[in-house]
This record gives structure tokens, sequence and C-alpha cells, in this order.
């Protein structure tokens, strides 16, 4: 399993303006292969090879040769992307381009030979390409040496990022979960935007994991980024002013994503906890691609601006990539009326609050009675309620 940690690039002077300097040169060789590629299409009728498209580019501008490869994979890895769009008839596929734009920027890479790492110090040293001197001769030059201070094992590529500063994202490979749990305790998952996760399993053991957190960080930033937007209509576009403030919301918007990501991060890993602990080996959770999607014309601006602002993607990815190494299925269901249906006599009532209330005399915390019905309806149980709870917010 590959995972990939962010790192902020801390080297002398010198090394940190040829960083800068060098993803100009790896969109140099991204506009290049485009421009080959379509010489090539109308001269002969077809696109180029990879080893075609390896030879035309080697030895390119003033990048180092990994760096060469790495740009021209992406490119090939972005036109194969587009052949299998347009095979497969998806919905938009009649829209797919081949990459024709031309950038300014380009990621560059080093995979794991053109890296040197010192554990001890915590080095990390990045290859440069040779030059020639006067005379022809090749000049070897110095490699680029950033200080990191946590360096993973199994290290498989190095990319340089721009993120409101350079970056670089160390892709490892971590070993394999070896504890695959195999039982038959399944779990159901009501997803929410105040309570980021409630689940119940079989045996009644209920967890409700708050999303309060995340929406404080969302509100500070929409309220942040609204007095800014205030500031610059009464400025003139493309003015320093202008330009000073447009850099003040980016700066917002990356503070707050990787806030916003920890939370999430957090939040799995307590789900992930309830799974372990609880020897769960399936988990439900309900589709809401249709309440999140299109909600223009459906909902008033303040519930659209919640669905839209909701994380049920980020949350559903950070899952699926946790509970896979420890052999959890993740399986998605439907989940009309969940939050509806009373558990005991079947009937539909609409919750006011966060208490559901039946009839019948049923009373329940509302995301409770959501995962009791998913799981009711997919694992073939009967309950009603929960034997123990835990209620859990992130710091």
């Amino acid at each position: 399993m590959y995972k990939t940690v962010i790192v902020p690039v801390n080297c002398n002077k010198c090394d940190y303006e040829y960083l800068l300097s060098v993803n100009q040169e790896s969109a140099k060789v991204w506009n290049h292969c485009v421009e080959l590629d379509k010489d090539f299409h109308e001269q002969n009728g077809r696109y180029m090879r990879m080893s075609e498209l390896q030879k035309a580019v080697k030895g390119y501008g003033f990048l180092h040769a990994k760096g060469v490869y790495h740009v021209y994979r992406k490119y090939l890895f972005s036109r194969t992307s587009m052949f299998n769009s347009i095979k497969a008839k998806h919905e938009n596929s009649n829209k797919v381009k081949l990459p024709y734009r031309q950038k300014k920027f380009f990621n560059t890479g080093w995979d794991y030979q053109s890296v040197q790492i010192d554990h001890e110090k915590g080095l990390v040293k990045l290859a440069r390409k040779d030059t020639k001197d006067d005379n022809g001769k090749r000049k070897r030059q110095g490699q680029v040496v950033c200080h990191v201070k946590t360096i993973p094992q199994n290290i498989a590529e190095i990319e340089l990022l721009y993120r409101n500063g350079l970056k670089l994202a160390i892709k490892y490979k971590e070993p394999d979960i070896q504890t695959v749990i195999q039982s038959d305790n399944v779990a159901a998952i009501d997803l929410g935007e105040i309570h980021s996760i409630t689940s119940v399993d079989n045996d009644g053991n209920a967890i409700i994991i708050t999303g309060r957190k995340m929406r404080s960080i969302k509100r500070l930033r929409d309220k942040e980024q609204a007095h800014i937007r205030s500031k610059m209509s009464k400025c003139t576009k493309g003015s320093r002013q202008y330009k000073k403030y447009n850099h003040a919301l980016y700066s917002i918007k990356y503070k707050a994503d990787k806030q916003i990501l920890d939370a999430v991060h957090k939040t799995t890993k307590f789900y992930l906890d309830f799974c372990l602990q609880n020897n769960i080996s399936k988990v439900y959770y309900g589709d809401l691609d249709g309440c999140t999607r299109n909600t223009h014309g459906r909902a008033n601006k303040l519930i659209g601006q919640k669905l839209n602002e909701w994380n049920y993607g980020r949350i559903m990815l950070q899952l699926h990539n946790k509970l896979e190494r420890y052999g959890i299925e993740l399986v998605k269901v439907g989940e009309f009326y969940t939050s509806k249906k009373c558990p005991v006599c079947g009937a539909l009532n609409t919750p006011k609050g966060r208490e559901y209330s039946c009839d019948c005399g049923y009373h329940q915390h509302r995301d409770i009675v959501g995962a009791i019905n998913i799981l009711n309806d997919n694992a073939g149980t009967s309950i009603s309620e929960y034997t123990n709870k835990k209620y859990l917010r992130i710091a």
C-alpha cells in the first residue's frame, strides 16, 4: 500500500531558488510533449507510442533525466485516461479532449533512483542535471539538499509541488497489515453534516462522532473570505492591492483545507478503532450522491451552502483507505426513508431537532435511528435499541 506525506521544503537559498525554477522546466517538457504528439498525429494519423515519445524528449531542456521521465509518463497517463473514458462511454466522454493546454508550471518528480536519503541526519538529496563546461566536458552538479524531520522508509517517489510555498510530496510503500478481521459482526453508518459518523453494529454498540469542529472551521473560513471579498470589490481588478487580497484568500483557503483534512483523518481514525474493538467485518453506508449534488433550486441558500461544503466524499475516501487494510468491506446502499421510519412499528415520522419520536412511544436519537434502519434493511437484523453508546468529538 502506498501512502504520501507532504512536508515543507527546508534548504539553503541557492537550492530553493533552483527548485522555484525547476517546475517551469517541467512545464516546458509537458508543452513539448503536447506539441510533438499533435504534430505526429497530423502527419501519421496516430499518436506517438511511449518509446517514440521517450526518444523525442530525451535530454530536452535543463531538467534531469528522471524529471523528464516523470513528465512524459504523466502525459501518457492523461492520454490513456482519455481513451479509456471514450471507450467506456461515460456520461461526459464526448467532452473529453487530448491534453492540449500550455502550462506555465508542472510538478517535478524524482524516483527512488534519483534520490539519496540520510535517515540519521534527516536529509533528502535530490538529483540535478549535469552541465557542460566551455570545453564540452561534463560538469557534475551538486545535489539539492533538503532537511526533513521525519523521513519514511521505502520511498518510491518524491514530487515537488507548490501549496502556499514549496512542498515535497514523499510517496512511500507501507507494509500490508497482516491482521484481517473475520467475524459475523456487521455495522451500518448514518452520515451527517452535524454528526459526521453515527454507527450501530449487530451487538447494539453505537458510536456518534461529531463534525462540529469541521463546521466551525468552515464558518470561520467563510466569514474571513467574505470580509476579504468585500474589500476586493472596491479595488480595480488586476491592481496591486487586488492581488494582495487574492493571495490572502488563497492563504485562508489553504489553512482551512489543512485543518479540515486533519479533522477528517481524526474522525475516520476514531471509527477505525471502533471497528477493530468490536470485530466488525462489513460496514453499510447510505448513498448520499442524490442529496449532495445539483442542490441549486432544490434547497434554500443556507441548506445549499451546508450541503455543498459537506465533506461526505472525503470522509468516505479516508474510511475506505483505512478499513480496507484490515479487510473490512464497505458497501454503499440506498437510504430512502431511513431517517423517518420507526424501527419498531415501521411508521414514517419527520424528526424535529435531534430526537426522533413515534406515536408508538419509541424515542431515540435521530442519527442512531438512521443507522439502525440501514442495518436492519441490509443485514437482516431487527434491532431497535443500542446497548452502549460512545459520543466522541475531535480535539
